[in-house]
Parts: structure tokens; sequence; C-alpha cells
């Protein structure tokens, strides 16, 4: 059995200093209790009951209050927001005066920035004219795409053979024809400038091939 004196819950005090009371005043003459030790004693009842109440009705009023405040925050922030965006979309709008607005400032485009040059392009055939080719990225990202390009006379134009993401690549060549070769990568619709172009034809008449800068 809980004792009346060690008893910290609100609810339970609350009915226990109800009993102390009824058995107190069912009980005076034996208890020895005089009226004013009475009077104290509903007292401690009533006002703890009544505090108690006011406890309960004002926390639910705090979190009314809580729940109010946070529907009120909400609709606040969308209104603000809304104002933002068209003060950001506004180009007359000074960044200053964003500042003090405490918004960011105007969005301005992000810049794309192109794929570099490939680099030290080089290769090496067999004795059919089929062309191994390959080269270095230079900083280009993964998935860089990488035109390689041919022509079949050095003053001719260029000519888009294959496309790659890897740094190599192979070509069918005819054994003993002139083929030049050069390498642009691609990213975002951006090229870079072109590899340094290397060239293969027969070497000496004696039916080797090579590949040479052009």
């Amino acid at each position: 059995m809980a004792f009346i004196t060690e008893i910290t819950a609100d609810g339970d005090l609350n009915t226990a200093l109800a009993n102390f009371n009824t058995v107190c005043a069912a009980n005076t003459a034996l208890l020895g209790l005089t009226p004013a030790d009475m009077t104290a004693i509903a007292a401690a009842s009533t006002t703890f009951t009544a505090a108690l109440n006011d406890a309960t009705t004002a926390k639910a009023a705090a979190r009314d209050s809580v729940e109010a405040k946070d529907i009120q925050k909400k609709a606040s922030k969308a209104t603000v927001s809304k104002y933002a965006k068209l003060f950001r979309a506004n180009a007359a709008v000074p960044d200053n005066l964003l500042d003090a607005l405490m918004l960011p400032h105007h969005k301005t485009p992000g810049s794309k920035t192109a794929p570099t040059q490939p680099l030290d392009l080089v290769g090496s055939a067999d004795g059919n004219g089929l062309v191994s080719l390959k080269w270095k990225r230079n900083g280009n990202i993964s998935g860089t795409t990488f035109l390689l390009e041919t022509r079949s006379d050095p003053a001719g134009p260029w000519t888009l053979g294959s496309t790659t993401t890897k740094t190599k690549a192979t070509y069918q060549a005819v054994p003993g024809s002139y083929v030049g070769f050069r390498v642009t990568a691609v990213r975002r619709n951006l090229m870079s400038p072109a590899s340094v172009p290397f060239a293969l034809w027969e070497d000496g008449g004696d039916g080797d091939v090579a590949l040479k800068v052009a």
C-alpha cells in the first residue's frame, strides 16, 4: 500500500487527499481533531484539486497554442517564400536589398566548363591494317565522349570514325594507304580542341607501317 506522504503522482495524490479529508471528517473525535484542524485538512484537499484542474486546463491550452503557432508558422513561411521567389526573379531588385531582406542573391546561370584537349594520341598497326589507338583523357571526367576522326589525305577534311567514352579505340585501315587520326572530347555539347593528329602510311616501301605525327 502506498502511503499518502510518499505519493508523487498528481492524480493519485488528489484522490488520496480527498480520501484523507473524508476519513478525518468521519473520525474527528477519535483522531482528536478540532474544527480548525478539519478546516486545514479540507483546504489541503480542495485547494490542490483546484490547482490541479487549473494546471490541466493550462496544459491543454498550451498544446492548442503550440499547434496554432505551428500552423501559422507554416503559413507565414509560405507567404515569405512566395515573395522571396518574386524578388529574386526580379533583376531590378539589387542584391543589397536582398541582403536586407535576408534572402540569397539573384540566381546566376551556371557556367559549363569545356572538356580539355586529349593528349598523347599514340597507336600501333598490325600487318593487316588494324590500328589500335590510345590517348590520355587529360582530366576529362568519366562519361566524357571522345570522337575519333579520320582523313584519307593529309590536306583533306576530317570525318567521324567512331565515338567512345574510353581512352582507346581501333580502326580498320587499308594497308599501305594514308590515314590520319585525331581525337576530340565532347561533354554537355561543348567540344575540346582536337588532339595532335597522327598519320599512318607505308614506311620506306618495305611493307611495314608506322603511326607517326602528321
